[in-house]
């Protein structure tokens, strides 16, 4: 998640905390990573009960760190955001950006070869990249998905109008973080 590793203070689930100095997030499944003299290290995420690094916590939801974004309202609910690489998408875009060269064999006899070369530099790639979302409201931790949404929200009428309201707007996705805390701020008051 960050260029360089960062110092870091791990909140683990026994109530110890831990410093560490070279501490990141791995995008291949938003575990924590720290280096332990020349290795980079993966955390065991069963252990770990939150994340601070350079002022931006990370709580472990579902053995992933999710960045708290914001909260709101009086019951203090909370948008959680984690990042992860799409793998398979990143794999399908390194098969398209190759141009085959030659191909040579024979055709009927089920045998082929081929040359490919690569069109652009690996580290000119931009990843594909997914965001996960939860919300804490009302105590409760929900994936953010319309239909979960929609299952926990009260019964109350104007939370449900304001909920139809927000999510119809033109503007409104489920993946930009924007409009998930405009939902949920409107759900929360």
């Amino acid at each position: 998640m960050f260029r360089e590793f960062k110092p870091a203070k791990v909140y683990m689930s026994n109530g110890k905390v831990v410093k560490t100095s070279h501490a990141n997030i791995f995008l291949k499944n938003a575990s924590l990573l720290f280096l332990r003299g020349e290795l980079t290290m993966e955390a065991n995420m069963e252990t770990i009960d939150s994340v601070d690094i350079e002022n931006r916590r990370f709580v472990k939801i579902d053995k992933m760190l999710y960045e708290v974004v914001d909260s709101v309202g009086k019951n203090n609910n909370k948008l959680f955001c984690a990042i992860e690489i799409d793998i398979p998408a990143y794999n399908t875009m390194l098969k398209n950006n190759q141009n085959i060269t030659s191909l040579s064999g024979a055709f009927s006899g089920g045998q082929l070869s081929y040359s490919t070369i690569d069109l652009s530099k690996s580290e000119d790639i931009q990843m594909p990249i997914v965001p996960h979302y939860y919300y804490l409201y009302n105590g409760e931790l929900i994936r953010v998905h319309e239909r979960e949404i929609s299952r926990r929200l009260p019964k109350d009428k104007e939370i449900r109008r304001m909920y139809k309201t927000i999510i119809s707007m033109n503007d409104f996705t489920w993946v930009d973080k924007e409009s998930l805390m405009k939902l949920l701020k409107a759900i929360s008051e």
